[in-house]
């Protein structure tokens, strides 16, 4: 045991950085090895990756529609969200033919990513010539920041933890290229930064900060020309790639130039969003996955903090090197990664138009607050002190990151936190609604949707209710409940009042079945409803159109090829319903009604078989 101990402390005082990059990793180890035994949440998880009928499928076919998908309403789009980024989708792919629907495998491999990424940007801190000691102090703050859980342990996040390793990897690549290296270190980077800006679209500002850390970090380049030329083929390369990133998220309206969707004037949430970010980056904000920013805006505190602290950053990155008082090299590094990483969620430019802040965008730009943690860190003179003070340090953020991960551990917890975050929040209100009805406690959802309904109403919530008193048998309620729902917007809401209303006033039940479908015209569902409620009011031209757009949208779900038969079957086409019925046959839910729907068609002397 002596022996193994002094050969450690020999190994740490030989390379502390080298040492900080292992504790690193072990700490995440530890934190995020709960979340391997969790499976999805209700948030997007089920239709990004569960039910994703194309991803589930390993094929060349499903390869070929991951990147050359462009029509935001095809099946295939839809099937793998509005924004193209074919790497993360392949990625998701790859799991589901390594692990199938063991969803623990997904949650390994999100961990993986993640330690990937950690040791590449450590490696790519000190290849830019970042001393390693403050490398790897800086990598151990990021590494535990609890920013990051939400990126680690939600299956439907791994974009960004692809974005960043490749990221990293292109980092690395780059700063091998520019001190000497050989021109595969370029061919790296070019590669890893394409598959950068192809996990997740902001990664393509983590490319960007290459440049930023050339004039930054300056000593480690051989030469001038031989640096340009390095980021000018990488930049140009990220640059292509880009371009159909950006046209699928403007096409989908996942960013756009207007600032409509914001809570506050663009002013208020540039600065506004600075401060919540700062707030979030210095532990000051406890973790969840809504904040009221969202919904009320940036308070007077946010805006004077992210005000002020944004001067303060950009005056360290600009800062001539000949003044009296001159940041260090890391420190004016750590200034221009935090800048550019913060710049794509900043609203300045493309206001965010889904989702206004969140804790996953702060995974790349909290790595330049790490780095100027770690210089502070590492300029406080005796070891005893530096190494209380980043202890400190450790235990506020893993204590945090505990908690944080801990959010994901059940999707009650989950929406839980996300109410008492932001109780203005009535989508977040509904998950919680869900989640608790998911888990057999009806009495709660309903008590959850009164309260929301209380301090957020909402047609979503009107939606919601009219679901859960359907549940409990309160059949005029859910009417009710439905019926106000559909006049306030919900697509949905048309469509299940629609179901509702087949039995008593038919006419009616077309009219909202067709305005549910028209409303919602990338929903499968919504068609299906209409095809139902046409079939039913002796309209099966109408039904078919509906039920044949429904198996275009979701041609892995039998359901629909159910339904097809029977329009047709209505519309004397029985030929062309055999096919599909047969598909049904060894379904355990479908299969006997398709048999009894067989039958009299193999009856038939014109259908009989020869």
């Amino acid at each position: 045991m002596g022996t193994a101990l002094s050969a450690v402390r020999g190994a740490v005082r030989a390379d502390p950085g080298r040492a900080l990059l292992c504790l690193a990793l072990a700490l995440v180890i530890g934190l995020y090895a709960p979340s391997l035994t969790r499976g999805l949440s209700n948030y997007d998880d089920p239709w990004l990756v569960r039910d994703n009928w194309l991803l589930r499928d390993a094929s060349w076919g499903s390869v070929r529609a991951i990147f050359t998908a462009f029509d935001i309403n095809s099946p295939e789009r839809i099937a793998l969200s509005p924004e193209y980024l074919p790497i993360r989708d392949l990625s998701v792919m790859g799991d589901y033919a390594v692990w199938g629907d063991h969803f623990a495998g997904f949650h390994l491999t999100n961990l993986v990513l993640y330690l990937a990424a950690i040791a590449l940007w450590f490696r790519a801190l000190t290849a830019f010539g970042i001393e390693r000691t403050i490398a790897g102090l800086a990598v151990l703050v990021w590494a535990v920041h609890p920013s990051h859980a939400e990126s680690v342990a939600w299956v439907a996040e791994r974009k960004g933890l692809l974005g960043v390793a490749f990221a990293g990897l292109a980092a690395l690549g780059y700063a091998r290229f520019r001190a000497g290296g050989r021109a595969r270190w370029l061919v790296t980077a070019a590669v890893a930064a394409v598959c950068a800006v192809w996990s997740k679209a902001p990664s393509a500002f983590a490319i960007g900060a290459l440049a930023g850390l050339e004039l930054a970090l300056p000593a480690g380049r051989v030469s001038v020309r031989r640096s340009l030329l390095g980021l000018g083929a990488v930049g140009a390369i990220a640059g292509a790639a880009f371009v159909p990133v950006l046209v699928m998220a403007t096409r989908s309206a996942v960013v756009g130039t207007s600032a409509a969707f914001a809570p506050a004037g663009r002013a208020a949430m540039v600065t506004g969003v600075h401060g919540f970010y700062i707030e979030l980056a210095t532990l000051v904000t406890r973790n969840a996955v809504v904040y009221p920013i969202s919904s009320t805006g940036p308070s007077g505190a946010q805006i004077g903090l992210g005000g002020v602290a944004l001067a303060l950053i950009l005056a360290c990155a600009l800062a001539p090197r000949r003044a009296r008082v001159a940041p260090s090299d890391p420190l004016r590094a750590a200034a221009v990664l935090w800048l550019v990483l913060w710049f794509p969620f900043s609203h300045l430019v493309l206001p965010l138009q889904m989702v206004i802040v969140a804790d996953r965008y702060a995974l790349l730009p909290t790595l330049g607050f790490a780095l100027a943690i770690a210089v502070g860190l590492r300029a406080i003179p005796t070891v005893r002190m530096r190494s209380i003070a980043t202890a400190a340090v450790l235990v506020a953020e893993c204590a945090r990151a505990l908690d944080a991960q801990a959010n994901w551990r059940d999707d009650t917890t989950l929406w839980a936190r996300a109410v008492e975050s932001n109780p203005a929040d009535s989508g977040a209100w509904s998950q919680y609604a869900e989640a608790l009805d998911g888990e057999g406690d009806l009495p709660g959802a309903l008590a959850a949707l009164a309260e929301g309904q209380r301090v957020a109403p909402a047609a979503v919530l009107q939606l919601r209710q009219a679901l859960l008193l359907r549940e409990a048998g309160d059949a005029p309620g859910a009417l009710a409940a439905m019926r106000a729902a559909a006049a306030g917007g919900q697509a949905k809401a048309m469509s299940n009042l629609a179901l509702l209303e087949l039995p008593t006033d038919p006419t009616d039940a077309l009219v909202w079945a067709r305005r549910g479908a028209l409303a919602d015209p990338l929903h499968a569902p919504a068609h299906r409803s209409h095809g139902k409620v046409a079939l039913a009011a002796q309209q099966p031209a109408e039904a078919l159109a509906a039920f044949t757009r429904a198996y275009e949208l979701e041609p892995g779900y039998l359901g629909n090829r159910y339904n097809l038969a029977l329009a047709l079957i209505a519309l004397d086409r029985g030929a062309e319903a055999r096919p599909h019925l047969i598909a049904c046959l060894a379904d355990p839910q479908l299969g006997e009604a398709a048999r009894a729907q067989l039958a009299p068609l193999a009856e038939a002397p014109s259908l009989a078989p020869p």
